[in-house]
């Protein structure tokens, strides 16, 4: 008896903790939210403008709120971990993109930790941020010169800790990191037709080099998502079922990213998108190239892709290196929300959550791939939009909405005219929800209508007399109909 009132008192105890943890690790997400906001609005508005001081206020209360039981709020960075007094913090895919933005934006300015005490006034946080967002990371003494303007605005509450010298340059810069995803996507793409080759002629297959592949896209989207999003608008014609599942399987990894999958997840994860499409090796060419409408037959036949690809898996001499889950990804990624679609006759009453989060990639990128038989081309803007028109029936609601925020109102790759007269590419969308409708932009043309090699432009910049945005979007453009290439664009990049 006394041993069981044990056991429950540790028990209460551990919800307890559990309890202050969640609601702790909430707070944490809350200042992020809050800090982001007012770095960005920082860097536009002056710091007694209303907007700038919205940020600021609620971000003052929440370090406020934490410093009454904390003797202090110590944030430290270590890669793409965040530490809050010693104690990991887990962002869920809708704040991420705040924690990624700061973390980013701090190593730039070589800053580690940063440290708020108890004592800390509103007007220390407002010039606080003010130097944060106005610093100039390019300066070889940045971080120097950023501790001496803090000293010197006597904001006395507020620490920084530099990154170790040793850490500073560890990561690749940008344009390596371009060349890296380049050099990886079209090695999977070579991967995956040797594959296709092996598994026709009955060879053992590489699994173990599949996982490597998908490895190493996963560290690179968790460098540059952005660009990896922007590789998927390659789109060979020729080869498509290869391009399309390399293309699937990017996709798919960002959005199990924006899920908080962790690393190992996401690597099966994209194992699994890698070989959704392995049973169409079993329909004839002819029928998958069709120009004209198919005939009953051949519909039953492209469906039973499904039921061969699984097969196909099943049989693999390595399937002990293989996720479990491709067998339901092979099988299930035709299946709707509300089990429909195909195979029919669906027994079970549930849909794995790799099979739905590659159902929706697989749409995606099939709709905006340009097909022979298809009289329209979606654009990316009028695919996510088309795919929305079946929230709830087609595609799960909850993760189609992670899907849209995270290829964004203007998703990237599309092919925009701008109030400028001149037309530009999105190549970053803005994770921010107050600036979806501004991205960032590569300008292609002049105002004249001329091809340019233009500069990447953020459309959140503004005028510094006028106060007004310098470039708006006015409508997303199809590429096929100004004979333009986008791929080339995201190509270029890194050369």
């Amino acid at each position: 008896m006394v041993d069981h009132r044990v056991e429950k008192n540790q028990k209460e105890k551990k919800e307890q903790r559990d309890s202050v943890r969640k609601a702790l690790s909430k707070t944490v997400e809350e200042i992020f939210i809050r800090f982001a906001s007012a770095w960005k609005t920082a860097q536009i508005y002056e710091p007694n403008n209303l907007t700038f001081m919205n940020q600021v206020n609620p971000l003052f209360t929440l370090v406020q709120n934490i410093l009454k039981n904390e003797v202090e709020a110590r944030f430290h960075f270590q890669g793409n971990t965040l530490f809050f007094n010693n104690i990991r913090i887990k962002f869920d895919f809708f704040n991420y993109h705040n924690f990624k933005f700061l973390a980013e934006e701090f190593r730039k300015k070589e800053i580690e930790t940063i440290c708020f005490q108890p004592g800390l006034d509103q007007d220390e946080l407002k010039k606080f941020v003010v130097l944060l967002a106005n610093a100039d990371a390019k300066n070889e003494n940045s971080f120097e010169d950023l501790t001496a303007k803090i000293k010197g605005e006597k904001i006395r509450h507020i620490f920084l800790e530099r990154i170790h010298p040793l850490e500073i340059g560890a990561g690749l810069e940008p344009e390596d990191i371009k060349q890296s995803a380049k050099k990886i996507f079209f090695k999977s793409l070579t991967h995956l037709k040797e594959i296709f080759k092996r598994e026709e002629k009955q060879e053992r297959l590489q699994i173990k080099t599949t996982r490597r592949l998908i490895q190493s896209i996963v560290k690179l989207i968790a460098q540059d998502e952005a660009f990896m999003i922007g590789l998927t608008n390659i789109k060979n014609y020729d080869e498509y079922t290869v391009n399309h599942s390399i293309n699937v399987s990017i996709l798919t990894v960002c959005l199990g990213r924006r899920l908080g999958l962790d690393k190992k997840e996401l690597v099966d994860l994209g194992i699994c998108s890698f070989f959704h499409d392995i049973g169409k090796l079993e329909v004839p060419k002819e029928i998958l190239e069709k120009k004209g409408k198919l005939s009953k037959e051949e519909r039953e036949i492209i469906e039973k892709h499904t039921y061969h690809g699984a097969g196909k898996l099943i049989r693999l001499k390595e399937l002990s290196s293989l996720p479990i889950r491709a067998l339901h990804v092979a099988l299930e990624h035709h299946l709707w929300a509300n089990l429909s679609g195909y195979p029919k006759r669906w027994k079970k009453h549930s849909i794995d959550l790799f099979s739905k989060l590659v159902k929706i990639c697989d749409v995606f990128d099939a709709v905006t791939t340009k097909r022979s038989y298809r009289k329209h081309d979606f654009t990316r803007n009028e695919a996510l939009s088309m795919m929305l028109e079946g929230s709830g029936t087609e595609f799960d609601p909850f993760l189609l909405k992670v899907f849209a925020n995270m290829i964004g109102v203007y998703p990237i790759g599309t092919l925009a005219a701008l109030n400028t007269g001149q037309l530009a590419i999105v190549m970053e969308t803005n994770p921010e929800v107050a600036f979806t409708p501004r991205p960032k932009v590569k300008i292609i043309t002049d105002e004249a209508g001329k091809r340019i090699d233009g500069e990447i432009v953020d459309l959140t910049e503004m005028d510094p007399e006028t106060k007004e945005y310098k470039r708006t979007i006015v409508k997303s453009l199809d590429p096929h109909k100004y004979e333009i290439r986008i791929s080339d664009y995201f190509l270029a990049q890194g050369e």
